[in-house]
């Protein structure tokens, strides 16, 4: 089999890939997958096209999901960058960290965020998202 997060060979009773460490017991469902196919479809086909030469060029799917839900460092330009949704000293996975010059921002809004104080007024405002009802946007069932 292959790994899901970067696509070596790995034996088929491995419970992480040899190469990147991926947890094997994560890999997709299938009703995962035809999500994301029917989501492709939807797309405008030139941002279907980008969003394909992304995955392309992405050597895991780990990097490929930081280059779209953390993208380049606003300070320096870096994309060596990603979120903090695994640090145990950060609790909001909205927080960008650039690992070349220590910038920490908002991944919603892109404001820049004082590393001592990792807060941003923009988590405070109500999500108005297309499809879904208030009782949703606020964190209801």
């Amino acid at each position: 089999m292959r790994c899901w997060n970067c696509g070596e060979k790995v034996p088929d009773s491995a419970k992480t890939c040899p190469a990147c460490e991926a947890d094997m017991s994560q890999t997709p469902t299938p009703e995962q997958e035809q999500a994301v196919r029917e989501m492709l479809e939807q797309m405008d086909p030139e941002m279907r096209q980008q969003f394909m030469e992304l995955a392309r060029s992405s050597k895991t799917a780990d990097e490929f999901a930081n280059a779209i839900f953390v993208g380049a460092c606003p300070t320096c330009g870096s994309e060596n960058t990603q979120d903090c949704d695994n640090d145990p000293e950060i609790e909001n996975p909205l927080v960008g960290r650039c690992l070349d010059c220590g910038t920490y921002w908002c991944t919603w809004c892109d404001s820049l965020l004082d590393k001592n104080k990792l807060e941003c007024p923009c988590w405070e405002e109500e999500i108005d998202l297309p499809g879904m009802d208030e009782s949703e946007a606020e964190g209801g069932e």
